[in-house]
């Protein structure tokens, strides 16, 4: 791998190397994050069922444990609705450090302890860039339940308001045109965060209405044009240099050129991994329309042998193409396709159920015949390491008539 030199102005390099990283510099980021991780605790927290976001009921609570709570007057706030809860959110499931799991018919989120302990053994410095990376890699919307546009996360969204934002500062006193436009991009939650990682200061007044986030001023800070100076040039420096290498051979690249300004950066955050359980039992219930099966298979069952099974158990002919959709543990989406259809994502032939991170409780779409469009919907019910009783995917319980693959009205 090549090492790459970005270059920075003289009072850039003093800037980096003088920055110091506490519970309130450059920004409150670690000290907020902190307090999320404890209000999370051990037990977890209870979320919603579809994008997984907070409780509402846990919101108005949160935000006063926040370093600038807002004075949210809305009746029932959702999350987006506190734009620093909902931009330490994403970084939060970005990080790795939380997992989702389903405790007595809730849903909910929880620290992963492994994760966890490394997070404890990282310095301030560490820990700060570890959150950078997790929004650098993974800062889709889509974790906070929005629309993600592809190849651009939050980062790149805030790096592109912060190149074109003034030299001093960004009045929306006489602009609410401009405010309208911020609430897209870079987003609240990028904004927020922008903040809160101190790239950038953010005046408010109360006295104004019909806004949670009573924003007047956007002013940049030293810190944020020289860090991010310096990722926007070791971007193009990459660019320029190296056509063939991931996010994380960049973010090696971007940490050795770090460590020059700032030497207590030594460690990262581990990535979460996935634990093989593929000597378990795994129980689907799959359901098309008001018809349902379930069906239990070992965890060594392939994609396409799990597709067969439910194929056959709703009395479909395996005669097109096929998908599986589900959520990881990031909160993103991922796809397994059949081995005929031509991208980059994972084959069904070459991913086996245990394998992959399912857990009790989580739902998952087979998609299949991409003309007809049947679109079956998948819980995991049950995942059991004893008394495995079947050695290929098996129905076990039969619920309702299936619709027609073929009705007569199509012939």
């Amino acid at each position: 791998m090549k090492k790459i030199k970005a270059t920075v102005t003289p009072d850039q390099s003093q800037c980096l190397t003088n920055q110091t990283f506490s519970d309130i510099e450059p920004g409150t980021l670690l000290k907020d994050f902190s307090t999320l991780l404890d209000f999370i605790g051990s037990a977890g927290i209870p979320v919603s069922g579809k994008n997984h976001l907070i409780a509402i009921k846990l919101l108005p609570q949160l935000n006063q444990l926040m370093s600038d709570p807002l004075d949210v007057k809305l009746k029932r706030p959702q999350q987006k609705s506190f734009p620093h809860i909902n931009g330490l959110y994403l970084l939060l499931r970005a990080s790795g450090l939380t997992q989702i799991a389903l405790e007595k018919k809730e849903t909910k989120l929880m620290l992963d302890n492994k994760v966890l302990t490394d997070w404890v053994s990282l310095n301030p410095t560490e820990r700060y860039f570890a959150l950078f990376h997790a929004w650098w890699l993974r800062g889709s919307a889509e974790i906070i339940g929005e629309s993600s546009r592809d190849y651009y996360n939050g980062l790149y969204d805030s790096l592109y308001f912060f190149q074109n934002a003034p030299n001093d500062d960004f009045s929306l006193k006489e602009k609410p045109h401009d405010f309208d436009y911020l609430r897209y991009r870079p987003g609240f939650h990028n904004l927020a965060l922008m903040e809160l990682f101190g790239f950038i200061r953010i005046e408010q007044d109360t006295a104004l209405s019909g806004e949670n986030w009573f924003i007047v001023n956007i002013t940049p800070t030293t810190w944020g044009r020289a860090l991010l100076y310096l990722f926007s040039k070791h971007l193009t420096s990459f660019d320029d240099h190296v056509n063939d290498q991931s996010d994380y051979d960049l973010i090696e690249l971007w940490d050795s050129e770090l460590k020059n300004h700032l030497p207590a950066l030594e460690k990262s955050l581990k990535v979460p991994e996935i634990e093989e359980i593929q000597h378990s039992s795994y129980v689907f219930k799959v359901s098309l329309g008001s018809a349902y099966r379930k069906i239990a298979a070992p965890g060594s069952t392939s994609l396409e042998e799990l597709a067969g099974s439910i194929l056959s158990a709703f009395n479909f002919d395996n005669d097109y193409l096929y998908e599986f959709i589900y959520k990881n543990r990031y909160g993103i989406t991922e796809r397994v396709v059949h081995p005929y259809v031509e991208n980059d994502e994972l084959c069904t032939t070459d991913c086996v159920v245990g394998e992959l991170p399912f857990y009790q409780g989580m739902e998952l779409t087979f998609h299949f015949d991409f003309g007809d469009d049947w679109r079956f919907q998948l819980v995991v019910e049950s995942i059991a390491s004893k008394d495995i009783s079947c050695t290929e995917p098996t129905v076990i319980e039969h619920h309702g008539k299936p619709p027609e693959q073929y009705p007569d009205w199509y012939e």
